[in-house]
């Protein structure tokens, strides 16, 4: 039997728009913008007493992927570890950008972010993996991608372990995509933000990193998370005897 339930899925556009082109807009121009409509720092003061230039960009930026993730929570429903740690970083981002200056947290805190919070993301995996295995399974078995009942129903008592076995491996593929990300996002942040909160070039370099380290971790990612699905949508052939086409949702 096969699930009524209707998901509303993400728009990337959307995404890319408010996580990535928009804030890295701001940070790259925010300042001459500010400079330009309120002169020398000092005059902004009137309004904000507590930021400078580069904090008060910071903050700006910041605004828009929350605004987004608390938009594609209300409209979506749709919240777990990822999107809950995904949150986290939008949150330490903002209090390292925009405090950071005022508590003398120099870029190695900004650093140790970028590295940490993917390693954080698989680490958590790897703990619901072993804890909570109903919930890691329908992080990729979902009910947006597949027909989750169809499959279950036409898998027998027999095949239950190679069935868990199937989906442990899909969830080491994603634990693996998470660890590389860590990897990548620590050797990028190293070259690209050599300055400290606070100082303008701080928002630029963290502009620069938020695009490329985009573009650089989504290629090996989606191999890392391509091979994972191909070999989970294989699994599931061979122990339904069911085509693809008759388990995914298309």
């Amino acid at each position: 039997m096969t699930s009524n339930k209707q998901y509303k899925t993400e728009k990337p556009l959307h995404s890319v728009l408010f996580n990535i082109f928009i804030p890295v807009l701001i940070l790259k121009k925010g300042n001459k913008w500010l400079h330009k409509y309120f002169g020398e720092t000092e005059n902004i003061h009137k309004w904000v007493d507590y930021l400078d230039y580069p904090s008060l960009v910071f903050a700006t930026a910041l605004i828009f992927p929350l605004a987004y993730f608390i938009y594609d929570f209300i409209t979506r429903k749709n919240i777990n570890v990822i999107s809950i740690l995904g949150f986290i970083n939008i949150l330490l981002t903002g209090g390292i950008g925009v405090f950071g200056s005022k508590f003398g947290l120099t870029k190695n805190w900004f650093i140790l972010k970028e590295g940490l919070l993917p390693l954080v993301i698989g680490f958590s995996l790897f703990l619901m993996s072993i804890l909570k295995k109903e919930s890691f399974y329908n992080i990729f078995l979902n009910e947006l991608m597949f027909q989750k009942d169809k499959i279950i129903n036409s898998i027998d008592d027999k095949q239950k372990s190679e069935f868990d076995r199937v989906l442990k491996v899909t969830g080491y593929y994603f634990i693996s995509g998470f660890v590389i990300s860590s990897i990548i996002q620590f050797f990028l942040a190293s070259i690209i933000v050599v300055s400290d909160p606070g100082d303008t070039s701080f928002n630029e370099e963290v502009s620069t990193m938020t695009w490329v380290s985009y573009l650089a971790v989504l290629l090996p990612t989606m191999i890392i998370l391509g091979k994972g699905f191909m070999g989970l949508i294989t699994g599931l052939e061979k122990l339904t005897g069911m085509k693809k086409e008759e388990f995914l949702n298309t």
